[in-house]
């Protein structure tokens, strides 16, 4: 649900559609037998078998210290692999190094201690989100919890990594309690250094820790806000907090890197300039100063030594461009600047060598190692797509465009522009037929969506815009909608639509919108919006709609979620604002519902309970409102595992075919 940003299970038969509440049943026939993986819509006949199947990998994480690239590969049940790292980049000849099948549970950061040889992450083991951390010994494949709380924010060993730093939310709501503790990696024993208090809250963030462990810098929340995020150095020995940032600063997004300049001096990102630049604090002497001014967000980052000097490698990331710069350290002095036609995000390094992915919304995967130095970046790939699959899966041309709402930018003088990118179908349907879907949030991004291209495919055109309250453009555009959602980021979808209706000549009968999570509230609310919001009064006749873990109650979801901290942020405190956050939520305007509606989730889903599909799903039928639920058991926040994914692309096509019909 983090606007920056992130996502396997019990295996399902064939999905049998009835007109009411749409449950997973068993068939003769399971998803993964040929024809199952066939998919046919308006006389067409889509292999779902190359998007889901044909680069079944994921969660990559190479190591230099191990020589190894981890990674996982789905099928039949999601197996955790390795492969030697300088092999000939071959993914099929990974060894698969435990037995668990990662399908059901989710498993987050994944980390190599060289210390000890073994993997660690932070994850749940029934898909339910209570997450710990977990270690696996790829030799003997044994798993081992090792912590035992509701929830983990972040972890990070020390130099010598033989302890664990970590933050545990325990608690929840107004009863909730963050504590830092410290984990013995040898005799497993632990202990709790310090609490945090309503003033300030631990947050999510790895605990960055002080060259020979004598503390650590963790993130905190001003009051629980997230629009207030501060660093604090808690030391070990007098377990006092020191608050290293201004905390009457808005910030939003900011972190510590894991490497320190020295035992006094740490870097860590901010955006309290407006955008996310590099910082860096000196504890000596008690000072912090601005190192970097970029105008794009940083993206990904990493501290170098190059000929025994260190340098900062950041890219800066908007969803527009990426711009790649090296930073001398500790002065700030920018010594090269280089463009990338790709995203880059860095998952390790050696010296002067880098291990990155490479993506963009053309280019699905790739993993770079680039060799850095004062004068060029030199680009070498490791892994790429076979081309036979790139050929079988690249189904768009991408169009960058912007199009405008309906409030004036202060910037400007003009009415603002929303980023967005049109993927056009290389063999789109006939004129007649034509079918637009716009995702409702978390679009507009240069990055690869397999469900765009299984889309175009079809013959269905994607709008992908960046509503404000998008990650990308600054703080200032991310924090338009902060408290306010369901508000101006909703007209924002509205206008999306009119411009696009205008622009391919499509009627708004066959313009739909789809989303996930916060994108699936979106979608909802903007079937069932009232008509005006704000004082801004803004209609469309929209054909359908199709929502993925949304909720419908925004104080339900507050009250039920693993969440509660963003939507005080993002919609309000449901203590003093409960009419607005009601006028909010798409339960109580389901009278006013246009088009179809189909409702997928996660009977498992901590992060948005089901319930917020469900009430709107029993509301909708009331009003004779024409919608459908799907649930699949055993799921939670994201649809996870083979005969899952293709049910589930199965019901997104069966309820496209029956919508859309009538306007054939």
């Amino acid at each position: 649900m983090n606007k920056n940003k992130p996502v396997l299970i019990f295996f399902l038969a064939l999905l049998l559609l009835s007109c009411n509440d749409q449950k997973s049943t068993e068939g003769e026939e399971t998803a993964t037998d040929e024809n199952a993986k066939l998919v046919s819509f308006k006389g067409r006949e889509i292999d779902l078998s190359p998007f889901v199947e044909g680069f079944p990998y994921t969660s990559f994480q190479p190591v230099y210290a191990a020589g190894k690239l981890y990674y996982m590969k789905r099928g039949e049940t999601m197996d955790l692999l390795e492969l030697d790292l300088y092999n000939d980049g071959d993914l099929e000849k990974g060894k698969k190094i435990s037995d668990i099948d990662y399908s059901t549970r989710n498993v987050w950061g994944i980390r190599y201690n060289e210390n000890d040889k073994h993997l660690y992450w932070v994850g749940d083991e029934s898909n339910d989100e209570i997450i710990n951390l977990t270690r696996l010994n790829p030799e003997t494949k044994e798993v081992e919890k090792l912590t035992d709380v509701p929830y983990i924010f972040g972890y990070r060993w020390n130099d010598a990594k033989d302890k664990v730093a970590y933050v545990a939310r325990l608690g929840d709501k107004e009863e909730r309690l963050g504590e830092l503790r410290i984990l013995d990696l040898k005799t497993k024993e632990e202990s709790s250094i310090v609490q945090d208090t309503p003033e300030m809250r631990f947050t999510w963030g790895s605990p960055s820790w002080q060259p020979e462990g004598k503390g650590v810098v963790v993130n905190t929340l001003k009051n629980a806000d997230r629009t207030f995020g501060n660093l604090i150095y808690i030391d070990f020995e007098t377990k006092s907090k020191t608050l290293l940032t201004n905390s009457k600063k808005e910030r939003s997004n900011l972190s510590a890197y894991p490497e320190w300049l020295n035992e006094n001096t740490l870097l860590y990102t901010s955006n309290e300039d407006g955008f996310s630049n590099v910082y860096i604090h000196d504890l000596k002497k008690k000072e912090s100063k601005q190192l970097t001014s970029f105008t794009s967000d940083l993206g990904s980052s990493e501290i170098l030594t190059i000929d025994d000097n260190k340098y900062l490698f950041a890219t800066t990331s908007s969803p527009i461009e990426t711009q790649v710069y090296l930073v001398s350290l500790p002065d700030g002095e920018v010594v090269l600047q280089q463009n990338s036609d790709v995203v880059l995000n860095v998952y390790d390094s050696d010296g002067d060598k880098m291990l990155v992915s490479a993506t963009s919304n053309t280019s699905m995967f790739r993993i770079d190692e680039l060799k850095v130095s004062k004068e060029q970046i030199e680009f070498n790939t490791k892994v790429d797509v076979p081309q036979e699959l790139k050929d079988k899966i690249y189904n768009t041309a991408v169009e960058r465009i912007t199009y405008p709402t309906f409030d004036i930018d202060p910037i400007t003088g003009e009415p603002r522009q929303i980023h967005a990118y049109l993927y056009k179908p290389k063999n789109p349907l006939p004129e007649k037929e034509r079918i637009v879907m716009i995702q409702s949030f978390y679009g507009g991004g240069n990055s690869f969506s397999t469900r765009y291209q299984i889309l175009a495919n079809a013959g269905i055109y994607v709008l992908s815009p960046s509503p404000r309250g998008s990650s990308g453009f600054g703080k200032e555009f991310s924090a338009l909608n902060d408290k306010d959602l369901g508000g101006n980021e909703i007209i924002d979808v509205f206008y999306a639509a009119k411009f696009v209706s205008e622009k391919l000549n499509i009627p708004p009968s066959n313009i739909g919108v789809f989303g996930g999570s916060w994108g699936g509230y979106a979608t909802m609310r903007t079937l069932t919006f009232p008509g005006d919001v704000n004082g801004n009064t803004v209609e469309f006749d929209w054909g359908f709609g199709i929502s993925h873990a949304g909720f419908s109650d925004i104080i339900h979801f507050y009250e039920n979620g693993n969440i509660p901290d963003w939507v005080i942020l993002e919609a309000g405190d449901p203590k003093t604002e409960a009419a607005k956050l009601n006028d909010r939520s798409p339960l109580y305007h389901a009278d006013k519902m246009k088009g179809h509606l189909l409702l997928t989730h996660g009977t498992n889903d901590s992060r948005v309970p089901i319930a917020g599909s469900e009430m709107i799903a029993d509301s909708l039928e009331k009003y004779n409102k024409n919608v459908k639920l799907v649930k699949f058991e055993g799921q939670g926040h994201g649809i996870k595992g083979l005969d899952n994914k293709m049910i589930f692309y199965r019901t997104w096509f069966d309820f496209l075919e029956e919508v859309t019909k009538e306007n054939d």
